[in-house]
Formats: structure tokens, C-alpha cells, sequence
């Protein structure tokens, strides 16, 4: 009877991981430290579970807003620039460094509403430089 019990939580817990679409940041040491949850519209969590900010489409650009209705920075092709065009963290894939393991998540808090959008500011140059911002300092200037 165990057996079955652990064979049918497996098979829960594969179903239920497969069908959240979730994409994790990492900062400039290869850390996890944040992920987008597109289930939940492009809401930024940091690992501990916490909301902190969303993705909002403004034109062509995918800009980053946090709940306090903060103007963040800009997510292109899975890299996160701040203010000045700074990396500040992005995808494996996309940072192309070596990464640490990721931890396991915590369980998400209660996402916010969305506020106003404010006005985004002119898109400066991307450098391809790292912001001397932290990704998780970065990430909590959005936070409610």
C-alpha cells in the first residue's frame, strides 16, 4: 500500500511541476534567486515566495514593474537591465555562466493587485556589463 501511495504523490507532484510555466533568474554568481511564473502573468517571485514584481508590455518592449508601482527595468531576450542598461540577472540560457544548484522553492504568497502602470522611462543602451545592483536588492525595490 505505501508503494502505491508514493507512486501516485510521484506522479502528482511530475504533473503538477510540468504544467506551471515557470522561468528562474539568476544574479551575476549564478544564483537562483528569483523566477517569472507565467501561470500566474508574468508575476516575478522572489525564492522565498514572495511577489515582487510583474512583466508588462509597453510597445515592443517588456518592461519590469514593481508592485509598488515602481519602474524597475526592462527584460529582453531573458536578460534583466535596470535604469541605466546594466545587466542585473537573467536566464541560464541567456547569461551564459555557470549556475548553482536550485534550492527548493517555497510555497507563493498572494500576488497584489497590479497598480497603474507608470510611464517607462526612455530605453537607454544595453551594456553588457553587470549593474553594481544586486538581483535581489534590485528585485525588492519593487516590492509592496
Amino acid at each position: 500500500m505505501k508503494k502505491y501511495i508514493l507512486t501516485f504523490l510521484a506522479i502528482i507532484s511530475l504533473s503538477l511541476s510540468s504544467s506551471a510555466q515557470q522561468v528562474t533568474l539568476f544574479d551575476s554568481s549564478g544564483e537562483a534567486i528569483a523566477y517569472i511564473d507565467y501561470d500566474e502573468d508574468a508575476t516575478i517571485f522572489m525564492w522565498s515566495g514572495k511577489p515582487v514584481a510583474f512583466i508588462e508590455k509597453d510597445g515592443d518592449d517588456l518592461c519590469i514593474i514593481g508592485f509598488n508601482r515602481s519602474f524597475l527595468g526592462w527584460y529582453e531576450d531573458g536578460i534583466i537591465y535596470d535604469r541605466k542598461g546594466y545587466i542585473v540577472g537573467g536566464t541560464k540560457d541567456a547569461l551564459n555562466i555557470p549556475t548553482k544548484f536550485e534550492r527548493m522553492k517555497r510555497i507563493q504568497g498572494i500576488v497584489p493587485f497590479r497598480p497603474i502602470t507608470p510611464i517607462s522611462p526612455i530605453k537607454p543602451t544595453f551594456w553588457d556589463r553587470w549593474s553594481n545592483t544586486p538581483l535581489t536588492e534590485f528585485l525588492f525595490f519593487g516590492k509592496k
